[in-house]
C-alpha cells in the first residue's frame, strides 16, 4: 500500500447520531438485546461513558491530523457516493477518499483492547 498524506481521518459509527438517536440505539442494544451493531460503538464507549483509552487515542491523533468522528446520519454526500460500509475508518487526502479501515477489520477487535487494537492497525497504514 502507498502510504498517502491524510490531511483529516473520518472515524465513521454504523449508528446515527443524535440524542434521541443514541438513546435508542443504547436501548435496542442493551435492554431490549435487538441486533443493534456497531463495533466502533464497543470501542469508543461503555455501556455507558466514552472510554478514556479512546478520548486519549484521539487526542494523540489530533496533533498529527484533523479528526473527525461522525454518525452515518452526519456524513457528507462525497463518503455516501462511495459506499462505504460502517464503520469505518476513512483518510482523506488533498484530492481523494481512502478507506483506511473497512468494516470487516472492526468485526475482530475486542471491546477490551480494542482502542489498542485499533490505534495499531491505524498507524500501520498511515505512519
Amino acid at each position: 500500500m502507498t502510504i498517502k498524506k491524510f490531511k483529516t481521518i473520518y472515524f465513521i459509527y454504523n449508528a446515527d447520531g443524535g440524542l434521541l438517536n443514541e438513546i435508542k440505539y443504547w436501548i435496542n442494544k442493551n435492554l431490549l438485546k435487538k441486533n443493534t451493531k456497531c463495533e466502533l460503538c464497543d470501542i469508543s464507549h461503555s455501556k455507558i461513558f466514552v472510554r478514556s483509552e479512546w478520548l486519549e487515542f484521539i487526542k494523540e491523533l489530533k496533533k498529527e491530523y484533523k479528526v473527525e468522528v461522525l454518525h452515518r446520519n452526519e456524513i457528507p454526500g462525497r463518503f455516501l457516493e462511495k459506499n462505504y460500509a460502517f464503520p469505518c475508518v476513512i483518510g482523506e487526502t488533498e484530492d481523494d477518499l481512502t478507506e483506511i479501515i473497512n468494516s470487516i477489520s472492526f468485526s475482530c477487535f475486542t471491546k477490551t483492547e480494542g482502542v489498542k487494537e485499533l490505534r495499531e492497525m491505524l498507524f500501520e497504514k498511515v505512519v
